[in-house]
């Protein structure tokens, strides 16, 4: 065994691919011979399974599952329904997002004619001017909600189909959001309208954890700060501009200044993602420590069959199509998480020999 080999990054490294292969082997378990994916009714939970089986080396079954989704799972105009009869109920604050992530991993399939329709009936919810993706497309107007997290996985998705207008946009929607907070670090409100800019209160009838995310209360969706680094971080290594970079970094702190009980939720596992593609794309080993308490939390959290499952208080008994759609994105973090501490490790490597 290489000194290399040996260094504890490299131990911890080990350790996180038995996790993700364990995860894979439990998304293939769900996947039959003609690519369908075990589902149910009410919302598509199988958006991101071939993106996590093409980065996962799983690239035959990535594509079957993709052609299944093709044949059954889209309509003429783009949107994914995935042969389900989609209710408002179960769609009414995810909108996009299905189809954003679907066309990540389609275009890492090089399968660019699907993610150039995805992103298509994708890019009708986008602001044109403020640039916030709308979480219910059923109030695509100047009083509805443009949320965090839909604009961040839309601004990704644009990033990586070459659709840079449409992220540039996504970009400044984070930074006029961010420069409105007045509650810093104590709550990040995660809504924009474009009639009345930051929304601060919560109206009736709405879950409050989609508008504003308490620093350090336990029950709230913790991937806001996360999931924004990420995004602009995919803004920054597409255009060399370092003012993505920095704003990744304030998001990317607010997720981890937040309660250490965020971990006692599954919605933390977005923080990966932001600090492994920072880590990637800044050259530095600042977020190590982060990266290796998210590293141990994904495995810790994991089901002796690979699976992983959401929150219990928001999802106490998953059926399994919940359990694919979190293994799926787990995977995913993981293997950005991966990427980083291989990073870290190569860049000591190399000094060490410099």
């Amino acid at each position: 065994m290489t000194a290399a080999m040996a260094s504890p990054i490299a131990e911890k490294i080990a350790t996180y691919e038995r996790s993700r292969r364990m995860g894979v082997e439990f998304l293939l378990a769900n996947i039959d011979a003609e690519g369908a994916v075990r589902r149910g009714g009410g919302r598509v939970t199988f958006y991101r399974v071939p993106w996590a089986l093409e980065v996962s080396g799983e690239t035959e079954a990535a594509h079957r599952v993709l052609s299944w989704i093709e044949r059954t799972g889209l309509g003429a105009d783009g949107e994914f329904h995935g042969g389900l009869e989609l209710t408002r109920e179960a769609n009414q604050t995810s909108n996009t997002y299905a189809e954003t992530c679907l066309a990540y991993g389609a275009h890492l399939l090089r399968r660019f004619d699907l993610g150039r329709r995805l992103m298509d009936w994708a890019e009708r919810y986008q602001d044109a001017e403020t640039g916030g993706v709308f979480m219910d497309r059923e109030r695509a107007e100047a009083d509805g909600a443009q949320i965090v997290f839909l604009t961040a996985q839309y601004g990704m998705s644009a990033v990586i189909t070459g659709r840079i207008e449409a992220a540039l946009k996504v970009g400044e929607w984070f930074r006029r959001l961010w420069a409105a907070q007045p509650e810093l670090p104590d709550r990040l409100y995660c809504v924009w309208t474009h009639a009345g800019g930051l929304a601060t209160t919560v109206p009736a009838g709405e879950d409050a954890r989609h508008y504003v995310n308490e620093s350090q209360e336990v029950r709230q969706f913790h991937y806001n700060g996360g999931i924004a680094a990420a995004c602009l971080t995919h803004l920054f290594m597409a255009t060399g501009d370092e003012q993505w970079l920095d704003l990744a970094r304030a998001y990317q702190r607010f997720s981890m200044e937040s309660t250490p009980r965020q971990f006692e939720t599954k919605q933390v596992c977005k923080s990966a993602w932001g600090s492994g593609l920072i880590t990637l794309a800044g050259g530095d080993d600042a977020y190590l420590d982060w990266l290796i308490r998210m590293g141990d939390w994904f495995a810790a959290e994991q089901e002796a069959d690979g699976r992983w499952s959401n929150t219990r208080y928001i999802d106490p008994d998953p059926p399994v199509q919940h359990q694919i759609e979190a293994t799926a994105e787990f995977v995913v973090h993981l293997d950005t998480l991966i990427g980083a501490l291989a990073a870290i490790a190569v860049r000591r490597r190399v000094s060490e020999i410099v």
